[in-house]
């Protein structure tokens, strides 16, 4: 490993003082800063978009980001002897997000809301990454699967624990499902998913604590490899969701980091009720259900069946923050 390293390593125009392992990956300290050496199965096409999403950022606000740095060939990827594909990416010594941190989950907010606002490309014309499936699509398909496993459960002559408690919370979840899926329908989804589209609005994908490094008073962004042409509120619902779990849904911490992230970035009425619509939405539950389906239906694992209480008894603390943030999205 050793000296596939350093065979990747002397490909680039920098001194390496030292290197250590990190997640998935090698943090090395250059002559030039900190840089991020990890192992790449993106396309060229890939790397290329992400480059010019970060440029934007970089360009129209000095944001800092993990750019990818080209070799001494002047190509992004670099092969070691078994032929994989390496990248080398600016790095930054800051620590992750404390999510249960409110100052720092607020900071969070807002730094999405100034990413959003420069993330516009100008068209989703050739090249660029487009999101594959609608949100309203994806709920619909939800939708189905989870009346399918009714189905499949009511069926069982004999039911285990797990498929009982599926079972008794299916009404309430189901009920919110098709909630969220009308409110999608009548909320002039098309028009912003068109409008999304005209103006290439680019959403990080991937907007997690991980990815979200501070640095005093800088916030550096990294991993931008599921970015994509999509409804850029729905990286707000990711940050929210995740939060809110992290701290009992706190519905007052919920309403300041919306509040927050429309001062960076005024959202449209459309995009609040598309926002409260997946937090309506159950996907906690949903993915129990999808999971319980397609794994073996004759054994069940006790952490998911944890899992389920866990959300049926955070319920009422949940509907609380519905109610709290649906009247300033609704």
């Amino acid at each position: 490993m050793e000296d596939k390293l350093e065979e990747i390593i002397r490909q680039y125009p920098c001194q390496v003082r030292s290197r250590r392992r990190t997640r998935g990956a090698f943090l090395l300290e250059t002559d030039q800063g900190l840089r991020l050496l990890k192992e790449c199965s993106a396309s060229q096409a890939r790397i290329e978009f992400e480059e010019r999403v970060k440029e934007q950022l970089i360009r129209q606000g000095n944001l800092p980001v993990d750019h990818t740095y080209k070799n001494n060939r002047e190509e992004y990827f670099t092969k070691d002897n078994y032929r994989n594909n390496w990248v080398m990416r600016q790095w930054y010594a800051g620590v992750e997000c404390d999510m249960k941190d409110h100052p720092c989950v607020m900071r969070c907010a807002g730094h999405l809301g100034r990413l959003h606002a420069l993330l516009e490309l100008g068209g989703a014309e050739e090249g660029v990454y487009i999101q594959k499936e609608s949100i309203r699509q994806e709920m619909e398909r939800h939708n189905k699967e989870m009346k399918r496993v009714r189905s499949y459960i009511r069926g069982k002559k004999q039911k285990n624990e797990m498929e009982i408690c599926l079972l008794e919370a299916f009404d309430i979840f189901y009920g919110q499902a098709c909630l969220a899926q009308s409110l999608l329908q009548e909320c002039g989804y098309e028009e912003l998913w068109q409008k999304t589209l005209a103006n290439g609005l680019v959403r990080h994908g991937s907007y997690t604590y991980h990815n979200v490094l501070f640095m005093g008073k800088d916030i550096a962004t990294t991993n931008f490899d599921k970015a994509e042409i999509g409804i850029q509120v729905r990286d707000l619902y990711d940050l929210l969701r995740k939060a809110m779990e992290k701290n009992a849904w706190h519905p007052e911490l919920g309403r300041c980091l919306i509040q927050t992230y429309d001062r960076e970035r005024s959202m449209e009425d459309s995009e609040k009720t598309v926002l409260y619509a997946m937090l309506l939405y159950p996907e906690k539950y949903w993915k129990l259900v999808n999971f319980y389906y397609n794994s073996r239906k004759s054994w069940m694992s006790s952490k998911n069946l944890e899992k389920l209480l866990k959300i049926r008894g955070q319920e009422e603390q949940r509907t609380r923050f519905l109610k709290e943030v649906k009247g300033i999205l609704m």
